[in-house]
This record gives structure tokens, sequence and C-alpha cells, in this order.
């Protein structure tokens, strides 16, 4: 069996340069998640009290299930703002 072997390079350009703003990114980065997990820890008890509840009851609590819909939605909206602080991925193929 003959074994088609490719060589991948990968080139990283180096900036000496480098923006104040790329610096603080960390923080920024910290300070956008403290509220979110805040949030988490109240979302925590709603979901333990909706699952009480349905346990109980048999149904789902309309409020609480629109507080979890209303975290999710900021949850994914949140999240692909986040993703843009965080830097692009270098090429490993080219196209």
């Amino acid at each position: 069996m003959e074994e088609n072997k490719k060589e991948v390079f990968l080139e990283v350009p180096y900036r000496e340069k480098v923006s104040r703003l790329f610096i603080f990114r960390g923080l920024w980065g910290f300070v956008m998640i403290w509220p979110l997990y805040v949030w988490m820890l109240w979302m925590a008890l709603v979901v333990f009290v909706q699952f009480w509840y349905m346990l109980i009851l048999g149904k789902r609590h309309e409020g609480l299930w629109i507080r979890q819909v209303r975290f999710f939605r900021h949850l994914t909206k949140w999240s692909g703002y986040f993703n843009l602080v965080v830097d692009k991925r270098p090429k490993f193929i080219e196209d």
C-alpha cells in the first residue's frame, strides 16, 4: 500500500506593534462573563423550581419557561459577540 504524504506548513506572521486594545481583550472578556455568570446562577434556580413544578403539577409554568427562553436567546446572541473578542484561527489548509 502506498501512502500519500503531504507536508503541512503553517505560517503565523509576527507583528511587532500591537494595539493597546489587544492587550485589554482578556479583561474585557472577563467583564463580559461576570453578569452572565450571575444570570446563570439565577437560571439554575429557575430550572430547579421548574423541575419540581412540572413533577408535582404535571405542567410547565409559563413565566418560568419564558425566562428560560429569554436567557438562551441572550446567551446565543452574547456568544457571537464574545467570539469577536478572540482571534481568528490561522489557515491550516489553503483554499
